[in-house]
């Protein structure tokens, strides 16, 4: 296997870091998009899988994220749309580069929404996506008095913090959780308004637009997540026309699926169904 870094410049001029694990020689390829306030280094342990079984993984630290955000990660980004531009943009290179191969797309909490939201309004060319406790749906209690004030700040004050994230709800391990919340590359602080309303404008878009979704999918998601909503997932999957749909929900799992202390069954799960499409 062998790990390449890289990085690209977007269409409005930021740099991306982006990096990559090669088999010897690639049966598939997999565009990999992380979730909010993480960042792609995270998701060695399942590149690990993938490459075993032939599947050439890609990845980036999206804007606002990881390596992406000198000096530090902000988890900032001014609109969604920017960033199914990188993920259009990133694609298209995955399958320049390993040409004549399934090309899938992987997406996790944000990414997973943002791999929605692109699949929708792209219409990409891949063989297969794969959404991992994807945000589709806001948290439950969420009020529209609450919606209204999120898009005014947005607006007025785009970068004054207002949204907290409980690490303690990534992983029913503790010890997942600890090296969450001492990781450099995650962003550990409140989310700022304009991120939380370009959230919701991904969300509300994909709500009015799912039943344009009909690649082949796998949809997982954790009972017990509290962090992004599992009716979410569930109200999608129910609007779905497509025949090859899987929906995997995994009883009491927190939100990071691959970092659960059953991971091996959840990464084991996303290499076959990959492999059984290639």
């Amino acid at each position: 296997m062998k790990h390449l870094e890289t990085s690209y410049k977007t269409h409005d001029g930021l740099e991306l870091y982006l990096q990559a694990w090669m088999p010897e020689q690639p049966k598939a390829s997999v565009l990999l998009v992380h979730g909010l306030g993480e960042h792609s280094g995270r998701y060695a342990h399942l590149a690990k899988k993938l490459t075993d079984a032939g599947v050439a993984v890609f990845t980036f630290d999206g804007r606002g994220h990881g390596k992406s955000s000198k000096p530090s990660p902000t988890a900032y980004f001014e609109r969604y749309e920017d960033y199914l531009k990188d993920i259009d943009a990133l694609f298209g290179k995955v399958k320049n580069y390993v040409p004549g191969i399934p090309a899938f797309i992987f997406g996790h909490s944000m990414g997973g929404g943002m791999v929605a939201a692109y699949c929708i309004a792209y219409k990409p060319k891949a063989a297969g996506v794969i959404l991992s406790a994807p945000l589709l749906k806001p948290a439950e209690g969420t009020s529209k008095g609450l919606i209204a004030l999120a898009s005014l700040l947005g607006r007025l004050f785009p970068k004054q913090k207002v949204m907290e994230v409980d690490a303690n709800l990534v992983s029913r391990d503790p010890i997942e959780v600890k090296k969450y919340n001492t990781d450099p590359l995650n962003y550990h602080e409140k989310v700022t308004a304009r991120t939380g309303h370009q959230l919701l404008r991904m969300m509300r878009f994909i709500g009015e637009n799912t039943e344009k979704f009909d690649l082949p999918l796998l949809l997982m998601h954790g009972t017990a997540d509290g962090l992004t909503n599992p009716d979410g997932s569930r109200e999608f999957f129910k609007k779905l026309k497509g025949s090859d749909m899987t929906m995997k929900l995994f009883p009491d799992f927190y939100h990071e699926l691959i970092n659960e202390p059953e991971k091996e069954l959840v990464m084991e799960e996303i290499v076959g169904w990959i492999s059984s499409r290639q």
